[in-house]
C-alpha cells in the first residue's frame, strides 16, 4: 500500500467528539455481512460455494501467501500489527482490547454451542485445497474473521478524520475481507462460517470504539504503558507458538519484530515526553 493513499492520521483535538460513533458506518456493513449469510444460508449453498473459492482461490495466490493473510488474522498477529499505532493512535488498540471479551465470547461461545464440523471433517481428503493445520470441528462461527473485522472496525469507526474515514474504509474493509477470503483458501472455514463471524467482530469492534470513548485510559500514559506491555508480550509469544503455517514461519518471526518493536517506539516516546 503506498503511503499516500490514505491521510495521516491525528490525535483528535479536546473538541472533537471521541464518544461519538457514525451510526452508519456501524449499521451498515453488519447489515450486509448478515443479509448475505442469510441468503447463503437459506439458499442451501454453502457448501458449494466452499468448492467454488477454495477451487480458484489455488490460482489467485501461491499457498504460502494465504497461508500468511490467513496467520496475519489471528489474535497475536493483530496485535502485533497494531502496536506501532500506539505511538500516535493509542484508541485503537485501546478499543481493540475492549472489545476482545465480547469477540472471544462471540466466536468461542459460537464454536462451542454450534459445534460445526469443518470441511476437513465434512469433505473427503483430496477433494479441496488444504494449507497449513488440518482442523476438523468448532467451524462456526470465523474466529479469524471475527478478529479482523473487530479490527477492522476499530480502524475506521475510530478514524479521526471523519472526511477521510470512507478513504480508510476502502483500505481496510478488503484486508479485513481477504483474511476472510484466506479461511476459505487454507481449507478451515465454511463461508457462512466467515460472514456471521466478519458480522459479530465488526458489531464487536463497534462496542469497543464505544466504550473506548468512556474509558479513556488510553489518553494516560500509564494507560499507554500497559497496552504496550501487552503488545509486547503478545508478539513476543509468536516467536514460540505454533499458529499452524511452518512455511510462513520466517513472516510470523517478522510480524513478531514489528510488534516488539512498534511498541517498545511507543514505551521510549512515553519515557521522553
Amino acid at each position: 500500500m503506498p503511503p499516500h493513499s490514505l491521510p495521516e492520521p491525528e490525535f483528535e483535538t479536546p473538541a472533537a467528539s471521541a464518544d461519538a460513533i457514525p451510526r452508519p458506518w456501524l449499521a451498515i456493513p453488519a447489515a450486509v455481512l448478515l443479509v448475505l449469510a442469510a441468503g447463503l444460508a437459506l439458499g442451501g449453498d454453502n457448501q458449494a460455494a466452499f468448492l467454488r473459492i477454495n477451487a480458484a482461490s489455488a490460482s489467485w495466490l501461491p499457498p504460502a501467501l494465504w497461508s500468511a493473510i490467513s496467520l496475519s488474522g489471528s489474535v497475536l498477529g493483530m496485535i502485533a500489527l497494531l502496536a506501532p499505532t500506539l505511538k500516535t493512535q493509542p484508541r485503537w488498540l485501546a478499543a481493540a482490547f475492549l472489545a476482545a471479551p465480547l469477540g472471544v465470547l462471540f466466536s468461542q461461545g459460537g464454536k462451542r454451542y454450534f459445534d460445526v464440523m469443518r470441511p476437513a471433517g465434512v469433505l473427503e481428503a483430496g477433494s479441496f485445497q488444504q494449507i497449513g493445520q488440518k482442523l476438523y470441528v468448532h467451524a462456526f462461527p470465523s474466529g479469524h474473521s471475527t478478529t479482523a473485522f473487530l479490527v477492522a472496525a476499530v480502524l475506521i469507526l475510530a478514524w479521526p478524520r471523519d472526511h477521510s474515514r470512507g478513504r480508510a474504509a476502502l483500505v481496510f474493509l478488503p484486508l479485513a475481507a481477504l483474511i476472510g477470503l484466506s479461511r476459505i483458501a487454507v481449507g478451515a472455514h465454511w463461508p457462512l462460517d466467515v460472514l456471521v463471524g466478519a458480522a459479530g467482530g465488526w458489531i464487536a469492534g463497534g462496542l469497543g470504539v464505544w466504550l473506548s470513548g468512556r474509558m479513556r485510559f488510553w489518553e494516560r500514559p500509564g494507560g499507554i504503558r500497559a497496552m504496550a506491555t501487552i503488545a509486547v508480550a503478545t508478539s513476543l509469544a509468536m516467536i514460540f507458538v505454533d499458529l499452524g503455517y511452518p512455511q510462513v514461519r520466517l513472516y510470523q518471526i517478522g510480524l513478531a519484530a514489528w510488534g516488539i518493536g512498534g511498541a517498545a517506539a511507543a514505551l521510549m516516546a512515553e519515557r521522553e515526553s
